[in-house]
């Protein structure tokens, strides 16, 4: 830089009165020279009043010829050696107090002559200051401690007169500039010389040598970082207050260059540069970027008067000022200089310069250096938290953005961006630090490390210079003759430094690490020059194929020692490969152009790590976080061989023609995967490899599909064998076995682990393979029953709430391996698994332990399950078991698992009711009887035939029939029963006719007597009357005497005569009936059917719930079993609305965005969805992955909001769907994309901007971007008022308390006019905590916009009605799953939000590489995963089955008839409106 200019370095002969002080010394003998010096420093020190009490004196030198007198000797005592310790003590003292003369405040003993021209004489005290600081040769510690104490006094007073002196020239600038260069030249150009008794021992094979306990022969050690700070803080004083001349910058280069075998040299200079690069970069980059810390001695290093011109010269050359810092690694470069020739010269032993025994601490100051390189680049990439302190506390090679990027709580890490958005560019961080760290990494190598041409700039014309000669500075012969040798032949040479490359390891790991996080800052479409990349490559293949001798050699001997007591294998790992895996995580997940051809390098270094359960790895990394990063490359590499299938890579530096194919790479990695999932002890590192592993199997099974129904097959090379290791069915048994032996062997005890094992076999159930093997499906249902059974055995003190989700988990895994594979139940042995371990979790306890114990009866044992959640997730085993398995999807598809029909659709279809098209559900329940049994079903019952039964029957044949509604805790089921003799097959042949004939006669019907009976004898006629006969009048009498009783009398007699006539045709018929046999008028008529019947009754009855003991209550339940409802109580159909809205399946939401490249408006975002022209190609494909498109009014489940989930209306006439859109038609106005299975439903919504509405409607009437109305307004919307205030209470956070949204909101979206009004928006939700988190999906176009990305402005528009009250005053928890689509094909994923206890949620991983293929099954898994998690942690959640069953109880309290037993019975006679 300024090899052009001179240096002012000179000797110290001709400086100031350096002749006055010899003429002084040779004119006077030695002692008399001692006494003059000695009694006229000791009286000028007595003058100043810091040995005894009292004010200084005032000086009585006034003339300029007292001061050449007298500063001489002074000169001269300064020089004496250290046993005249009280003569320099007093020299130093009134130098000292001489030079406040350039201070503001000067002392009072300070001469006249000197006050009136402090500059001049000021030069020629520190001039003379030099002799204090020449090193005196050997001395004891004592004495050079004394020595130290007075060089540190005379330093302190010119570094403060250098701060706050007003009134310092040019020329005494320089002067104290080049004293400071003199006084460090003095002191560290000689070699370090180290006590021998303490260093003889010590090994020369080691890579650095330790010195902290050694004691320094002379003051250079002690004091080489006191005056190296003071000359750095003075130079900088001197750049922002008189600039040093670039002769003075030369020399100061030249000085550096000659100390660099001392580590304070290194220190400092990171120190200073550290301290300049954090002004420039505040300057540069504004205040939002990243500051660098410093600690409170080095917050005023940098003057504040120093303009940012100044700073940016000054950072330039203080960067430079020791030259090439990988000459550090050089020891025979680095021992030319004068002092270690005179060294070599002078000693005992005639040895080379470059064997001194201080060369031995290079190793260490190489690594300091390149620690310093390392700091500054990642200042310049903007990681946070930079500071000189964690530099020196960290590894060789960690740096704290791959420490970030790699810890176990990175996940939680949402806020804060481990790079700053404005970093400079790759190439210009290049262009500064490229040169210096490619010769770093390169060391070595044989190759040249030339910079070239591409970038000529300053720092590559002065770092360039030492690229030019080969990398190794250990090319030639000699020098690869000593490094080959470990040990020494001759004893003596236990002292010279005996170096390797392999010593340099560390420091050339560092660079390494550098290179990988500037490559791996690249920006989206950000573009680097091919040098740097060709450059890169190579030094990466170099760092990952070497390894480290010493670590070889721990690694043999504990291979030996394993291998001879244990037969195990242990790996290893060089310092160089563990910085690549450490700092290069995101090599293969940028758009890195060759990237592939350092697959096979990687992968080598991978089968080091990762397969053994034992690695030795550089002493500063720990184990569990080297096998993370790898863990992190090796899910970046998985999709390659597929995704590149017959692409054939040429591996970097193989001077052969032959080519690696991909593909053939595939079972290598498909076995290391699994060898790692084995060995693997890290919780973190565990998960991350399942996902890896549920990855491969899900790909490889989508890859065989394609291939075998696509016309060209991609993959002809490779074996479809389902026997190969890599197919998807030897995947898939290969998972099965490792996940479920490790899950009851080692995982069971951790949640996270035991969680994403379960997920894990969650997805392998619902995987489409050929060539599936039932055994092993029936054994993985086994060991699920297996481990359910263990974790419930635990001990009590253990049983906790992890491992209570745990146990549910594995339910819900078992869940879905049934209903994916319902063959299984077929297995008698399964089926007996499957329903012990239902037992166990309902009861807590088997009626059978063992097979040879006797059962044990329901009513023998205690109910005493695990826990609650146990017990209900048990009883939605059982329920999925009974109901849905082999059943699922029901004949309503896969949208409901409930019935569709409800009160108003049977009742639309019943033949004896004449109902409107009007019919409310208010007058619609009045038809129905309403009962609960057992506390927990509902029964709906209609006594009235349908209108098709027996529509096609001409001869009218009715049954007993009664339509049932039954709610349960797992969904609305709709029977028709009738009460039949014999079966609907046999009934069908009529066992009797319309006309059965008449029976044949019979003649012998015996004799016929016609005998009238008598009712009084025949005497009566003739017994007299007496007086009392005569008492009662006649009626002739009476009625003439009466006219009222003549009216009634003949009213009477035409009663008689009716009644007569009556009577005398029943007489007539009943003598036909009874005439002779057969009667020609007589025919045999069947009786009349009937068709009164009280089905309810009837049902009740043949079902046993009107026994007495069903309608009393007992000593375990205060609610008999069997309970009418009253369906007239206000209330009642909206209570019964909430009941069948409430859903029997988990429900969750996805809201999915499309972030283009530098976007964060919220509205910018919204709008890019709706035209497909503005979107990726694969943007629609991958929607389409998630799940299928339903249309919001037909849909009978979740739709994503409340306002249109679980209800079918009819179609708006103006909501036309855009065929053309870019995700907009799934916004949740007329289509949403949909995904059930049996246990869990999803809506996956795509926001979009309201469309324009007339001018003549109001606005913004979308309810998803609308919200909802917390608080009940006083109008109805739907139901009367009295209605909503005898609304239930929830127990759980509602929307609006249990009461339905107001009237405005039931009218805002998806329609007009009154087809909306009557849609009722009241859903009971999820309990808060899991109603209150949103999953979103964003796809990026450029990676660096996801930690800008405007999440908490995007709430508006996900709501989806199932929030509590208070859900917008907290914090928002938001999982995003943020997906980049890298110019490969590949797909890039970052997690952000999984912070809590129950964090990582799989199958996905932070920072994976997956497929085009599976991309949209995994984004999918894992958010239903994230909400599954969130649900599991949640302690207020209840399952759907849970909340069903507490709705109905709470109808029962609220509407129960309290009737007596009498009163019961009476009930079921009388008849609802009809």
């Amino acid at each position: 830089m300024f090899s052009d200019w001179p240096s002012e370095l000179v000797p110290q002969q001709g400086w100031g009165d350096e002749a006055a002080i010899s003429a002084f010394k040779d004119a006077v003998p030695w002692s008399v020279g001692r006494d003059f010096v000695a009694g006229t420093a000791k009286h000028l020190a007595s003058s100043l009043g810091l040995t005894k009490p009292g004010p200084p004196i005032r000086s009585k030198i006034i003339h300029d010829k007292q001061l050449q007198v007298l500063m001489p000797a002074l000169g001269y005592g300064l020089s004496f050696p250290l046993s005249e310790i009280d003569i320099l003590r007093d020299c130093v003292s009134v130098y000292c107090e001489w030079l406040s003369a350039l201070l503001p405040n000067p002392k009072s003993s300070v001469p006249a002559p000197i006050l009136s021209d402090p500059n001049h004489y000021a030069r020629i005290v520190i001039n003379h200051f030099y002799y204090l600081f020449v090193p005196r040769g050997a001395q004891g510690p004592d004495v050079i401690n004394r020595q130290a104490v007075l060089c540190h006094r005379v330093l302190r007073t010119l570094q403060n007169i250098a701060q706050n002196s007003p009134c310092l020239s040019e020329d005494t600038w320089q002067t104290l500039l080049l004293f400071l260069l003199h006084i460090n030249s003095a002191l560290l150009s000689p070699p370090t010389v180290k006590v021998s008794d303490e260093s003889e021992g010590a090994s020369t094979s080691s890579l650095s040598l330790n010195l902290t306990g050694d004691v320094a022969e002379d003051a250079g050690e002690q004091l080489c970082e006191r005056v190296l700070s003071v000359l750095f803080e003075t130079w900088l004083l001197a750049c922002a207050r008189c600039f040093p001349p670039p002769p003075l910058w030369n020399a100061l280069r030249e000085s550096c260059q000659r100390w660099r075998h001392r580590a304070g040299l290194i220190d400092q200079w990171n120190r200073i540069n550290f301290a300049l690069t954090g002004k420039l970069i505040s300057f540069m980059y504004g205040p939002s970027f990243p500051e660098i810390k410093f600690s409170e001695d080095d917050l005023n290093i940098i003057p504040s008067t120093m303009s940012r011109d100044c700073i940016a010269q000054v950072w330039y050359r203080i960067l430079h000022i020791i030259g090439n810092p990988v000459d550090l690694s050089r020891h025979t470069v680095i021992s030319k200089t004068p002092a270690f020739l005179k060294y070599a010269i002078s000693s005992e032993l005639v040895i080379e310069p470059s064997q001194h025994p201080c060369l031995q601490m290079l190793p260490s100051i190489f690594l300091s250096a390149m620690k310093g390189v390392s700091g500054l680049v990642d200042a310049f990439l903007g990681v946070p938290n930079i500071s000189l302190e964690n530099l020196n506390q960290k590894g060789h090679h960690l740096s704290s953005s791959s420490s970030l990027s790699l810890s176990s709580e990175g996940r939680g890490e949402d806020s804060t961006r481990l790079l700053a958005s404005g970093r400079a560019k790759c190439n210009s961080i290049l262009h500064l630090f490229g040169p210096w760290l490619f010769e770093a990494a390169l060391i070595n190598c044989n190759m040249q490390a030339s910079v070239g041409s591409q970038h000529k700039t300053d720092a590559s014309g002065t770092a360039g210079s030492g690229s030019r000669r080969p990398v190794s500075g250990f090319g030639g012969e000699s020098s690869r003759k000593s490094s080959d040798s470990s040990v020494p032949s001759e004893p003596q040479n236990d002292r010279l430094a005996n170096l390797s490359p392999q010593h340099f390891q560390g420091g050339r790991a560092e660079a390494l690490g550098a290179l990988c996080r500037i490559f791996c800052s690249k920006k989206t479409g950000e573009e680097i020059l091919p040098v740097y990349l060709a450059r890169f490559y190579l030094a990466l293949h170099q760092g990952l194929r070497q390894t480290d001798a010493i670590v070889t050699a721990h690694q043999e001997q504990a291979s030996f020692t394993s291998n001879k007591y244990q037969g195990s294998k242990i790996g290893t790992c060089s310092e160089t490969a563990a910085s690549i895996l450490v700092n290069g995580v995101d090599l293969f997940r940028l758009d890195l152009q060759g990237v592939v051809s350092l697959v096979p390098s990687v992968l080598g270094v991978l089968e080091g790590v990762l397969p053994e359960a034992e690695v030795h790895a550089p002493p500063h990394l720990p184990v569990p976080l080297l096998r993370r990063a790898a863990t992190h490359v090796l899910l970046s590499i998985l999709p390659l061989p597929l995704h590149f299938q017959g692409l054939q890579v040429k591996e970097v530096g193989c001077s052969s023609g032959e080519r690696v194919v991909l593909s053939h790479l595939r079972p290598q990695l498909v076995n290391l995967l699994s060898n790692a999932l084995q060995v693997e002890t890290d919780p973190a590192n565990t998960q991350m490899l399942l996902g890896g592993l549920l990855f491969c199997v899900q790909d490889a099974a989508l890859c065989e599909v394609m291939d075998s129904i696509s016309q060209h097959n991609f993959s002809a090379d490779r074996d479809h064998n389902i026997m190969s290791s890599d197919s998807a069915h030897a995947l898939f048994v290969r998972a099965i076995y490792l996940v479920c032996h490790r899950l009851i062997s080692s995982w069971k005890s951790d949640v996270n682990v035991s969680l994403a094992g379960l997920e894990l076999l969650s997805g392998l159930a619902r995987l489409s393979i050929a060539e599936q093997d039932g055994l092993e499906c029936k054994r993985a249902v086994k060991w699920l029953c297996d481990y359910i059974a263990y974790q419930c055995s635990r001990p009590a003190r253990l049983h906790s709430k992890d491992l209570h989700s745990t146990i549910v988990a594995a339910f819900h895994c078992a869940s879905v391996w049934l209903v994916a594979h319902p063959y299984l139940l077929h297995d008698k042995e399964c089926l007996g698994t499957i329903l012990e371990v239902i037992e166990l979790g309902i009861s807590g306890s088997k009626s059978q332990v063992k097979s040879s114990d006797a059962p044990r009866l329901k009513h023998e044992k205690e109910l005493k399950p695990a826990s609650m959640r146990v017990r209900d997730s048990a009883e939605a085993l059982l329920s999925c078991v009974l109901s849905q398995v082999g059943t699922f999807p029901s004949v309503c598809g896969a949208e409901s698992l409930s019935s569709l029909l409800d009160e108003l659709t049977l009742l639309r279809h019943c033949n004896t009711c004449d109902v409107s098209d009007q019919l409310t559900r208010d007058a619609a329940v009045q038809h129905f009887r309403y009962f609960v049994a057992q506390n927990s079903i509902m029964l709906a019952l209609l006594e009235q035939p349908l209108g098709n039964h027996q529509a096609f029957v001409s001869i009218p044949d009715p049954q007993p029939t009664v339509t049932a509604l039954i709610r349960g805790p797992f969904g609305r089921v709709a029977w028709t029963l009738q009460l039949r003799h014999l079966a609907r097959h046999k009934s069908s042949a009529k066992l009797y006719t319309v006309n059965p004939g008449r029976p044949l006669p019979m003649n012998d019907v015996g004799i016929k007597h016609n005998v009238n009976p008598k009712y009084f004898p025949d005497s009566v006629e003739r017994i007299p009357l007496c007086k009392a006969d005569k008492s009662i009048p006649s009626l002739e009498s009476v009625m003439m005497v009466d006219e009222k009783s003549a009216t009634e009398h003949d009213k009477l007699l035409q009663i008689l005569d009716h009644q007569i006539a009556f009577e005398d045709n029943i007489r007539r018929q009943v003598e036909r009936e009874i005439t002779d046999y057969p009667d020609v008028e007589t025919e045999c008529v069947a009786l009349p059917l009937c068709h009164e019947f009280q089905t309810a009754r009837l049902l009740l009855s043949h079902f046993g719930f009107l026994s007495l003991d069903s309608l009393q209550e007992s000593v375990e339940s205060a609610v008999p079993s069997l309970v009418a409802l009253d369906c007239s109580m206000a209330g009642f159909a909206k209570d019964l609305e909430l009941l069948d809205t409430t859903n029997n399946r988990t429900i969750d939401t996805g809201h999915v965005f499309y972030v283009r490249a530098g976007q964060t408006n919220p509205h910018e975002i919204l709008s890019n969805v709706v035209s497909s022209s503005s979107v990726h190609p694969h943007f629609l494909e991958f929607l389409g992955g998630l799940g299928w498109s339903v249309n919001v009014h037909q849909h009978p489940g979740w739709t994503g909001h409340v306002s249109t989930a679980f209800t079918v209306t009819t179609l708006p006439q103006d909501a036309p769907f855009d065929v053309n859109h870019g995700g907009s038609g799934f916004s949740g106005r007329t289509h949403v994309l949909y995904w059930s299975d049996a246990l869990s439903e999803m809506a996956f919504v795509v926001p979009s901007p309201a469309p324009a509405q007339p001018n003549n409607q109001p606005a913004a009437a979308n309810s998803v971007n609308m919200g909802i109305i917390i608080e009940r307004s006083d109008g109805s919307g739907g139901g009367s008022g009295s209605e909503k205030s005898d609304s239930l209470h929830s127990y759980e956070v509602e929307v609006d308390q249990g009461s339905s949204i107001s009237s405005h909101t039931s009218q805002m979206s998806f329609g007009h006019g009154n087809e909306n009004r009557n849609r009722k928006f009241g859903r009971q939700t999820s309990a808060l905590s899991c109603g209150d988190h949103k999953v979103y999906i964003v796809w990026l176009e450029s990676f660096e916009d996801s930690y800008t990305f405007p999440a908490n402005d995007l709430l508006s528009e996900t709501i989806t009605g199932r929030e509590s009250t208070s859900w917008k005053d907290k914090e928002a928890c938001i999982y995003i799953i943020f997906i980049h689509a890298l110019t490969n094909g590949l797909f890039r994923i970052k997690l952000q939000g999984q912070n809590a206890k129950l964090s990582m949620a799989g199958p996905l991983i932070d920072g994976q590489v997956v497929s085009r293929r599976v991309l949209g099954t995994l984004v999918r898994q894992t958010a239903l995963n994230m909400c599954r998690r969130k649900r599991l942690e949640s302690d207020s959640y209840q399952p759907p089955h849970v909340r069903r069953k507490l709705r109905i109880q709470e109808m029962v309290q609220k509407y129960r008839y309290e009737m007596t037993e009498p009163e019961f019975y009476s009930h079921l006679f009388t008849s609802p409106l009809c």
